[in-house]
């Protein structure tokens, strides 16, 4: 799997994630867990949103048409 994005926090990683679902695109989200020390906002890196190779380039369409 490969980063596609880094999300600044929960929010806006569940929204993607589900976006790529809907999509059929298997995602797993990296360092979510922190949330829990941090809040809802992650202070350094963020999530990092990853995806299977051969998905990156309709991923990262789909991220891009996020207004």
């Amino acid at each position: 799997m490969i980063e596609i994005y880094s999300a600044v926090n929960i929010l806006e990683a569940e929204l993607i994630k589900s976006l790529l679902k809907e999509n059929e695109i298997d995602c797993l989200l990296l360092n979510k867990n922190i949330t829990t020390l941090y809040g809802t906002s992650i202070p350094f890196g963020g999530i990092k949103i990853m995806v299977n190779e051969e998905d990156k380039e309709e991923a990262d369409s789909l991220i891009s048409s996020i207004p």
